[in-house]
């Protein structure tokens, strides 16, 4: 039996190698009462709230002005709405934009029924998730509505978009796998699962290691999709990326759509871009904002 502390050095890092890459509503959302504001909320602009749908509860904070377009946050995997958090704290988007952030379906304060830790398919995640997508839409007048995604959330991103296109006006998909052939399943996924491994990983590991399972079949749906897509999509990544493949950037050069696709390379850049580059990530957003308002405004 291998020792625990081996396992984790040697394993742990490539399991999310590949994945760092919606139904009736039953109610209106609420706060969630008890629950501390991060240390780094330090005017407390940030509130917290919950949208039951069915037995199953998606918990999201949000911030920002009300009345504007809204921009919705999908973190990776293992991550919680925190992930992507302190941009919401920013003012240059708070004045913008209504921004969202989400725990993903299975992660935070979102957790799956039946005893399920997590949901790997895309399709069933997306269904928990798209029902407040909907109300965020409709409550805005329908202004544009982005999804900024890192990592795994960036390759769901895409695929909300897919299945729902009269909902995303425009995308940000950041250090995330898109090429299908680099979201498959490595021989340290399949170790992951096996009796002699999955005992020393956490809940958090487990849950990541299942979600890569969906993201090569989701990948592959989406290939079609890219030249048909006709929405801003803005893709960065690091070049040395040492969770997602950075080859995922010739994908996104020579699949997606050159007439409104934007690629940035990011040379000696790792794989948090979420916290390492900031400033980047909320100049795009406001930049992928733009253009979503200009082409409401001109009905392109």
């Amino acid at each position: 039996m291998p020792c625990p502390a081996i396992v984790r050095r040697c394993l742990l890092p490539a399991l999310l190698l590949p994945g760092m890459a919606g139904i009736v509503l039953a109610a209106e959302s609420a706060p969630v009462p008890d629950i501390p504001r991060p240390e780094w909320d330090t005017q407390g602009v940030i509130q917290q709230q919950r949208m039951p749908l069915g037995n199953f509860t998606l918990h999201y904070a949000e911030t920002g002005n009300p009345d504007g377009p809204t921009i919705v946050f999908l973190h990776g995997t293992p991550g919680s709405w925190r992930s992507l958090g302190r941009m919401m704290v920013r003012d240059d988007l708070r004045a913008r934009a209504h921004l969202v952030s989400i725990d993903r379906p299975g992660w935070g304060l979102s957790p799956l029924l039946d005893g399920r830790r997590s949901e790997p398919d895309f399709d069933a995640q997306i269904a928990l998730i798209t029902p407040l997508l909907q109300t965020l839409k409709t409550r805005s007048g329908h202004q544009p509505l982005l999804l900024v995604g890192h990592s795994y959330g960036g390759s769901i991103a895409p695929y909300i978009a897919f299945r729902h296109p009269e909902l995303v006006d425009g995308i940000l998909m950041a250090a995330s796998a898109i090429d299908p052939q680099l979201g498959k399943p490595r021989w340290y996924n399949y170790a992951a699962r096996t009796w002699l491994v999955a005992p020393f990983l956490g809940d958090g590991m487990r849950k990541a290691n299942d979600e890569i399972w969906g993201v090569y079949d989701a990948l592959e749906r989406l290939k079609p999709w890219w030249q048909q897509a006709h929405l801003p999509l803005i893709f960065l990544q690091g070049e040395e990326d040492e969770l997602v493949d950075p080859r995922n950037l010739d994908f996104a050069e020579h699949a997606l759509p050159a007439a409104n696709t934007t690629v940035l390379r990011l040379p000696q850049q790792g794989h948090l871009l979420q916290v390492q580059r900031r400033d980047l990530l909320a100049s795009l957003t406001l930049q992928l904002l733009d253009e979503a308002q200009r082409r409401a405004a001109t009905g392109d």
